[in-house]
């Protein structure tokens, strides 16, 4: 196997045009695709011809994952029973693919079972800087998600009091300009200055991407009440990287997988981020806890012992040893035992910071002993589901969004794939053409056009034939980096 650049055209008498001003002849897959072998020369003769190809990284067809996954259940489903309960263990704990071991199984007892994971490739070491981390695994990115665990919290409903605390800030809003300001810094990314704030003169430029006069006036990103929190928020989820030699900011694409899917999902990806990677586990039933009081509050102790009878092991794994189950640790003389006066020791107090965790996060309400859903809450937990007004596309390529007429994901790719005019009680964008080819760089124009008919009112046929003249132009020649090749 080897990974290479390949050279694709949209019709193969391009290929004249290129080898006129090519060194070399490229070795051929197709009638349309041929391997690079120097880049750099390749790129240079190109630009100076005014043939600049668009430039993409390879990734998988959709057909591609869908057989590694249907590959892994086989594997799966061929497990011992005790490697697959290890496994589903695994996943519930993970974050991000990644899982601590103590966490998760008994590293003496259940270390055949792990034995049995690493072999089917399930289960490997994870790897940072070129050095294994002691104690911390990697599961198979296409994993099949575990099934969601069943809760019963009927007997903690009860009426909201009087008492609750106000709803703190919404973390949907929070995204949806996490997603503005993410598009605007991969469009255009910005330096740091040696004092740590962004340069003004990369504000201001950011501010006339985001359509905010007050930012292009100012200069001052941090301080701006929107889009200053909003890039708290990214570095927060490690959503932006600084690169020490430059101090430039670049934002990882892998927000997109941070913001996919419904709105619910983008803010219950966000929430485990945010919550300590021990704790996240817990978080399913808060949700389950929200979506069955519904308008209604939840009891507080009544939740931790039906929590304690349906899911002892939330948290922790017992480990067993001679003398009964224990706690995780590595000293068995001292271990604490694994019992209800641990539960009230150990796991309620950890509930407890994942509770106060959550209301920071605007999701909850909280009195003594008590905790209902706030507005982003119900939203999370699927009790309330706004339903979205519909998005105008004009035929002048205008885009008129209402207020909560797209997911943070849909807002993303509208930023990218257009530039925002204004931002008001509705907010306006222009369909361009350096917006599209950007776009075209990660995308495919059917997921574009996929996404306006879903939510626009009706998309004129004129619209539709502009963006496909852009695209045809943008991908006549395009070069795929990182193709593997057998």
């Amino acid at each position: 196997m080897r990974a290479v650049s390949v050279l694709e055209v949209s019709a193969p008498s391009i290929w004249s045009e290129i080898e006129a001003v090519l060194p070399t002849k490229l070795e051929a897959l197709d009638s349309r695709r041929r391997i690079v072998v120097d880049e750099a020369v390749l790129l240079a003769s190109l630009h100076e011809a005014g043939l600049d190809p668009l430039i993409r990284y390879a990734h998988r067809g959709a057909a591609e994952i869908e057989a590694a996954r249907h590959d892994l259940e086989e594997r799966v489903a061929g497990l011992p029973l005790e490697a697959r309960r290890v496994l589903l263990s695994a996943q519930r704990h993970a974050l991000e693919g990644a899982v601590s071991a103590d966490h998760a199984w008994d590293p003496r007892d259940d270390a055949p079972w792990i034995t049995e994971l690493h072999q089917a490739g399930l289960l490997a070491p994870l790897m940072e800087d070129g050095s294994i981390q002691i104690g911390r695994f990697r599961l198979h990115p296409d994993l099949s998600p575990p099934p969601a665990m069943t809760y019963d919290f009927g007997e903690a409903v009860m009426d909201e009091t009087e008492d609750l605390s106000e709803a703190g800030p919404g973390v949907l809003a929070l995204l949806h300009d996490v997603a503005a300001l993410a598009a605007a810094l991969h469009r255009r990314p910005a330096r740091r200055t040696h004092a740590g704030l962004v340069g003004k003169a990369d504000a201001r430029a950011l501010g006339r991407l985001l359509a905010d006069d007050e930012l292009i006036g100012s200069g001052e990103l941090e301080a701006h009440p929107t889009w200053g929190r909003a890039l708290a928020a990214l570095e927060a989820l490690g959503a932006v990287s600084l690169d020490p030699l430059s101090r430039e900011l670049f934002v990882d694409l892998g927000i997109e997988e941070l913001l996919a899917g419904r709105a619910e999902h983008a803010v219950d990806r966000i929430v485990h981020r945010l919550v300590d990677r021990d704790l996240q586990v817990v978080l399913p039933a808060v949700r389950a806890a929200l979506k069955q009081a519904g308008p209604g509050a939840v009891d507080e102790l009544v939740f931790l012992e039906l929590l304690a009878a349906q899911d002892r092991e939330v948290l922790f794994p017992p480990w067993w040893r001679e003398h009964g189950p224990v706690y995780p640790g590595p000293d068995d003389l001292h271990a604490r035992p694994y019992d209800d006066a641990g539960w009230q020791r150990v796991e309620r107090r950890m509930i407890e910071v994942v509770l106060r965790r959550v209301e920071r996060l605007g999701l909850i309400r909280r009195a003594l002993g008590v905790f209902a859903g706030t507005a982003d809450g119900r939203r999370w937990a699927g009790v309330e589901a706004a339903e979205a007004p519909p998005i105008w596309v004009t035929s002048d390529l205008e885009v008129l969004v209402p207020p909560g007429a797209l997911w943070p994901w849909e807002q993303f790719q509208l930023e990218r794939l257009a530039r925002c005019l204004s931002r008001d009680v509705a907010d306006r964008y222009r369909l361009d053409r350096e917006s599209l080819q950007g776009w075209l760089a990660t995308h495919e124009l059917d997921e574009a056009l996929a996404l306006l008919r879903r939510r626009a009112a009706g998309l004129p046929p004129a619209v539709e034939e502009t963006l496909r003249q852009w695209a045809l132009a943008a991908t006549r020649l395009v070069l795929t980096r990182g193709v593997v090749l057998p």
